[in-house]
């Protein structure tokens, strides 16, 4: 592996997560564009792929249509020691984090100093607590390597972009309010549509909205772990054990390891949720699952709101900022779109990938034929 773009002008990249949903779904955009001729930017060279399991180096790159083969084929155990490796030097260029890991999380402050770009999927480097926050940003600062987190939040929604550029531009932010888990967006408009919370569950698993074990969802940690990265992104020092969090579903029957297991018990909820859903109609409003700041309190819970409530309004599966701050203090500022599932997710992360690429191409200078005045 090399720090520099390879002669051909690859730039070499490492993907965590490969074998997971959007990892997996990520490597077919790659081999998609591979297939076209990567006339969208710099050629990318798949250096190393790793999952929870195993791992494997390439130093010559493997094409992304062969990665989870050759990934399967990785010893058993090898995952901690190529880790490790990706923080040596010479480094990959780019490293894709496609994991929910906060073990994988705490190694962002090696990738970055080695001079690696980190594009994060995983909210728990973007939202860790001060300190891990802190040895991330010093150690971007003494390398000059990049974290892109758009895929955090929103998946292809500017919700990030937007606040970051108002924060440099010298805006202040008075007060937000916002649905940022496409998970429970999606269950809590299926409840209010009448159907059973368990089987909303289902088919946001099933739709690949929530993960197979939802309980980071279903417990509000998602949706705060959210909250966290866009109030940092709007100059505010915070982290997870400064949000208000009020699960949808009570942490104790959330322990519970097994997905299939938990499903199961959730249907002990479904009556609940559907007296819910019946005397939010009956006063003409909807459930939401908030997330809010204003005079510095932050907080995520289900609530019922006005039906005539922009949040009230969205789509299942739909992620909306609204936004009232310095400049957006007539009218405020809204972002509204799809804000789940994993094709979304992917496409960010790609669009991100191709970003910290482009960072670490090397140009190329065309040299104009000299004029015959100039060698005469």
């Amino acid at each position: 592996m090399t720090t520099a773009a390879a002669s051909d002008g690859a730039i070499s990249v490492a993907l965590l997560g490969a074998s997971g949903r959007v990892g997996s779904r990520l490597l077919e955009l790659l081999a998609a564009r591979e297939a076209a001729g990567g006339r969208d930017g710099a050629p990318l060279r798949i250096v190393a792929a790793l999952n929870s399991r195993a791992g494997f180096l390439a130093r010559a790159g493997v094409p992304a249509g062969r990665v989870l083969d050759r990934l399967a084929a990785a010893a058993p155990g090898s995952a901690a020691a190529v880790r490790a490796a990706l923080a040596q030097r010479p480094a990959p260029q780019v490293i894709v984090d496609c994991t929910a890991s906060a073990e994988v999380a705490a190694c962002y402050p090696a990738w970055l100093a080695a001079g690696s770009d980190v594009v994060a999927a995983n909210k728990h480097g973007p939202a860790a607590d001060r300190p891990l926050a802190r040895a991330i940003a010093a150690a971007r600062a003494a390398s000059g390597a990049a974290l892109h987190d758009a895929a955090t939040v929103g998946a292809q929604l500017p919700l990030l972009a937007t606040l970051r550029e108002l924060h440099a531009a010298g805006d202040r932010v008075a007060a937000f309010e916002a649905v940022l888990s496409g998970t429970l967006s999606y269950v809590l408009g299926r409840v209010q549509e009448g159907t059973a919370l368990s089987a909303a569950v289902r088919e946001a698993v099933g739709c690949g909205y929530a993960e197979p074990h939802p309980a980071s969802d279903l417990s509000g940690m998602d949706a705060a772990r959210k909250l966290v990265i866009l109030l940092r992104a709007c100059g505010h020092d915070v982290e997870l054990a400064d949000i208000e969090r009020v699960p949808l579903v009570e942490d104790a029957l959330l322990a519970e390891p097994a997905p299939e297991r938990l499903l199961a018990r959730l249907a002990a909820l479904d009556g609940t949720w559907r007296a819910r859903a019946a005397i939010a109609d009956a006063r003409r409003e909807r459930w939401i699952y908030r997330a809010s700041f204003a005079d510095g309190r932050a907080r995520v819970a289900p609530e019922a709101v006005p039906a005539g409530h922009p949040l009230a309004r969205l789509a299942p599966c739909e992620n909306a900022l609204i936004l009232r701050s310095r400049y957006y203090h007539a009218a405020p500022l809204t972002i509204a779109g799809p804000g789940a599932g994993v094709d979304l997710t992917a496409a960010a992360v790609l669009a991100d990938l191709l970003a910290a690429a482009a960072r670490h191409a090397v140009p190329r200078v065309r040299l104009a034929a000299p004029s015959a005045a100039a060698l005469a």
